[in-house]
């Protein structure tokens, strides 16, 4: 698990795929404009992953508890994908992290 906080969902994704090279695909939600559902930093958010195999327990037991919760899509080999679209690998994401603070000293 990992909390939403700075820089909103997608940089929480990159934060958790990073250091394994593993990638994302998720949908957006339609009620929200897409900058604000990827970037929006409102409290109270945690993103959980599980093993495929445990999806279905894991669903359940959240929709027989009073936990709200939305269903984002699935963990990859390394690519990012939103709402169908790809966003690269996480690999180009890495390195530009890993490279930041260098590039500026």
């Amino acid at each position: 698990a990992h909390d939403v906080a700075d820089g909103g969902l997608f940089i929480t994704l990159l934060e958790s795929a990073m250091p394994r090279g593993l990638g994302f695909d998720i949908t957006t939600c339609g009620e929200i404009r897409e900058d604000a559902f990827l970037f929006g930093e409102s409290p109270s958010r945690v993103v959980v992953s599980v093993a495929e195999i445990n999806e279905d327990e894991f669903l359940d037991t959240l929709k027989k508890s009073s936990v709200s919760f939305l269903l984002l899509g699935h963990v990859t080999r390394g690519d990012i994908r939103i709402d169908d679209a790809s966003f690269g690998d996480v690999q180009e994401y890495k390195e530009l992290f890993d490279n930041a603070l260098a590039k500026h000293l």
